[in-house]
């Protein structure tokens, strides 16, 4: 979410530079909206499976505020989610990597919901696996 000091365009412009990054990653990615951060990410068609992880994006100021930390971080286990904490850093080596001159740091919140965090249960991306409709 925009920051008072970041523009609509300049947010704009940091969710699109992260979504290329997930995207190159092999992801799909869309909206966040719904989820309250700014991007979820799929491992296949969203038709298949249920996204694994929520982006959230540090605004441009590099300054987290601990109530959407502290919201986000409480809604994943009833979201089945993954949090990912997304910030961005000017690359002055730019290149052709497609990187937009900047670098996209990635910090995972993993959480688990109370009753099930004694089990040793291995998860992996995409197991989220929609039934099929018949």
């Amino acid at each position: 979410m925009p920051s008072n000091a970041e523009t609509c365009d300049e947010n704009e412009k940091r969710i699109a530079i992260v979504r290329r990054h997930f995207e190159r990653k092999g992801y799909r990615v869309h909206s966040g909206l719904q989820f309250g951060c700014e991007l979820v990410l799929y491992a296949d068609d969203p038709n298949r499976v249920h996204s694994d992880f929520c982006v959230h994006i540090v605004p441009s100021d590099d300054r987290l505020d601990w109530r959407t930390m502290q919201t986000l971080v409480r809604s994943m286990p009833d979201l089945h989610k993954t949090l990912i904490i997304a910030s961005l850093e000017k690359n002055d080596n730019i290149n052709d990597n497609g990187d937009d001159g900047y670098i996209v740091h990635e910090l995972a919140m993993a959480t688990e919901h109370a009753p099930f965090r004694h089990k040793n249960v291995m998860k992996e991306v995409g197991a989220q696996v929609k039934p099929c409709k018949k």
